[in-house]
């Protein structure tokens, strides 16, 4: 049950977006026993963001998940998914925050896990 919500601060297009929407799919493989399959994903784009006193191009990626993982799938997801922002949207990797949480409870289907 992981979701990943990401702000960005240019303007996504159409397919930029299927792009991140596929390549974040298969990237959630990092952290054991997470799969497309129950990923749910929402971007924001256009967003007025600041970072350093700066308005270069950024991202604040927002990584929840049902359950935890361990620092080294998280070192993983981490540089997967920076790599991903850069190779499609050009993203300094300098300009990419990406945070975790983890929760011990998450509803779904009128029920809890």
């Amino acid at each position: 049950m992981p979701f990943i919500h990401t702000h960005v601060s240019t303007a996504l297009t159409p397919s930029q977006e299927e792009t991140l929407k596929e390549q974040f799919g298969r990237a959630i493989a990092c952290i054991p026993g997470k799969t497309e399959e129950w990923l749910m994903l929402e971007f924001e784009d256009s967003r007025r963001m600041w970072f350093r006193g700066s308005r270069e191009p950024m991202a604040m990626v927002d990584v929840s998940l049902f359950g935890g993982a361990s620092d080294d799938a998280y070192e993983k997801l981490t540089a997967r998914l920076t790599a991903i922002l850069e190779e499609v949207l050009g993203l300094s990797p300098q300009n990419i925050y990406v945070k975790y949480s983890e929760y011990s409870h998450w509803g779904w289907n009128g029920g809890n896990f």
